[in-house]
């Protein structure tokens, strides 16, 4: 449990808009593969090549930066801050956690 309270608590450095909240959910929800909060990798893939950012970006950077790596598993904390990151890199911001957390 301790890797997941690391994860989580880059997960609540970020601020997400009502509208980022109702998004996020529904793709999370298309992404889950049992009730244990897990996310179908392959599923959580497919939504990141359809960010059409290089792969080596979304693998290497993304799943490090926000703590999925280190956990073995997109959790919803870690699932939220990488769909910010790729938010961010698709306006051209840097894959860093920098780039997403609340001022």
């Amino acid at each position: 449990m301790d890797q997941e309270s690391g994860a989580a608590s880059a997960g609540s450095f970020i601020s997400l808009n009502e509208h980022e909240q109702r998004y996020y959910s529904g793709l999370h929800g298309l992404c889950q593969a049992d009730t244990s909060g897990k996310l179908s990798s392959s599923k959580v893939a497919e939504l990141f090549k359809a960010s059409q950012l290089p792969p080596e970006s979304l693998h290497k950077q993304v799943t490090e930066v926000c703590g999925a790596k280190r956990l073995g598993y997109f959790g919803t904390s870690q699932f939220y801050v990488a769909l910010k990151l790729l938010a961010a890199a698709q306006s051209g911001l840097p894959i860093r956690l920098e780039s997403v957390t609340a001022s």
